[in-house]
Parts: structure tokens; C-alpha cells; sequence
């Protein structure tokens, strides 16, 4: 049975510019009322988890940077799984070798713990070959708006296992929806799983269902499909 609902947030639920899409906000907040909690899993900084939080209304825990952040829905009790690790040493040989490379807005001003965020100004596989290069103990995932590098530990899978204590649930009985690479970590651990229609195909591969629509209507669709499929609605 399925007690729990994560779902990635840009490109999941939102239209592709970002902007959350009314539809999926409906059925996030009509799984809350059936009783599923939903949570929150993003690349995006505990900060930005917790104010979507709140505005949307998910009572779920928040797993952010990419499962490296897990808080409470207010954003208390945080729990770091990981740290900055080898990123300086990354970033300091990527801007020398390629100056056109950007940081993203939130580790320009100190706000992420967990990993670095790289702007798409360079390829994912340019920052993999450096860190294999340079013996790094760090991985690089598109996640297709932005590129994080972060330690092995740190990803959607772990971040949710860790959830699902503060929850007393187990993995088995969440169900995920994403729509980016870094969301197959999280469909190796949990019970249920769906790809939004714009998924890349490594994604759909391991989906159990794949939505017909894309973006925020697609999170939207496969959050309707699980409350039907499980017998919530």
C-alpha cells in the first residue's frame, strides 16, 4: 500500500518555466486531504523546499539538494547527509578550463551545504570527465535544468530513506514522480514510480507508469493515477 507521495518539483510540477501549475497543486493538495502525505524532493536549496512547502501545503518532510538537506515541512530538525566535500577543488580546475562556467544564484550567496549547482553553460559530461580526471570522490547529475555535483552518498534515494524514518513508513510504500535523471536514485528505492511525459528515456525505463502529458499536467496526471491505482479515489 502506498502511504506517501514524493515528487520532484521543476519540470514535475510546474509549467517549464518554473511557474507551479495549478493542476498539480490541485492534486497535491487532494492527496493531502485523503490522508497521503506528499513530499517535496528537489536539487533546490532547504530554503526554497520549505517556502513551497508551505505555499502549496504538503505535510510531508522536504529532501533537498538533491537528498543531501531532509527537514520537516517547516524546515526544522534538519539533517545533512552530506557536506561541500571536493567541490572547491572542482570548481577552481572547471573555471580554468572553461571560463564561460557559472555557479548557480544559491552557492553564489552561501546557501547550499550539500554540493555544488552548476549553470548548463557547460555539458554534464565535461564536469565528469574533470572529476574522473582528477580523482574526485564526486558525481555530476543533469538534472535537466542545472548540472549538481555532490558526493555518492547524496542523492533522491538516500534523502527519501531518510524521510520515510521521520515518517515511521517505509520506502517500499511511497510512490515517486520526477522527470530528470537524478530521479533514478530515488526509483530504486521506493515502492511506485512514475516519469513525467518529457522524462528522459533512462528514466522511463524504470517507470511504472509514464504520464501522457508533460510538466506540471503530467505530475498532475500521475498523482491522480496513484490515488486511483491505490484506492484513495
Amino acid at each position: 500500500m502506498i502511504k506517501a507521495i514524493s515528487t520532484d518539483i521543476d519540470g514535475t510540477i510546474t509549467y517549464p518555466d518554473r511557474r507551479l501549475h495549478e493542476e498539480a497543486l490541485k492534486a497535491i493538495r487532494l492527496a493531502e486531504s485523503l490522508g497521503v502525505k506528499v513530499m517535496l524532493v528537489t536539487g533546490n536549496t532547504a530554503g526554497f523546499a520549505m517556502g513551497a512547502s508551505i505555499l502549496i501545503g504538503t505535510s510531508g518532510p522536504i529532501i533537498a539538494e538533491d537528498g543531501g538537506v531532509i527537514a520537516d515541512s517547516k524546515g526544522d530538525n534538519r539533517v545533512y547527509l552530506g557536506d561541500m566535500g571536493e567541490t572547491a577543488i572542482l570548481w577552481s580546475e572547471l573555471k580554468k578550463r572553461y571560463p564561460q562556467a557559472e555557479m548557480s544564484y544559491t552557492m553564489k550567496y552561501g546557501e547550499r551545504k550539500a554540493g555544488l549547482v552548476l549553470r548548463r553553460t557547460v555539458t554534464v559530461e565535461v564536469v565528469r570527465a574533470i572529476i574522473e580526471e582528477l580523482g574526485l570522490n564526486l558525481v555530476a547529475v543533469d538534472s535537466g535544468f542545472a548540472i549538481h555535483v555532490k558526493q555518492p552518498w547524496v542523492n533522491k534515494g538516500t534523502g527519501i530513506k531518510r524521510a520515510c524514518e521521520i515518517l515511521g513508513i517505509k520506502p517500499s510504500e511511497v510512490a515517486h514522480i520526477g522527470d530528470g535523471e537524478n530521479d533514478l536514485d530515488a526509483f530504486s528505492v521506493v515502492g511506485y514510480r512514475v516519469a513525467v511525459a518529457q522524462a528522459p528515456e533512462s528514466l522511463k525505463a524504470k517507470a511504472d507508469y509514464i504520464t501522457k502529458k508533460p510538466y506540471g499536467e503530467g505530475g498532475a496526471e500521475g498523482i491522480l493515477h496513484i490515488l486511483e491505482k491505490f484506492g484513495y479515489i
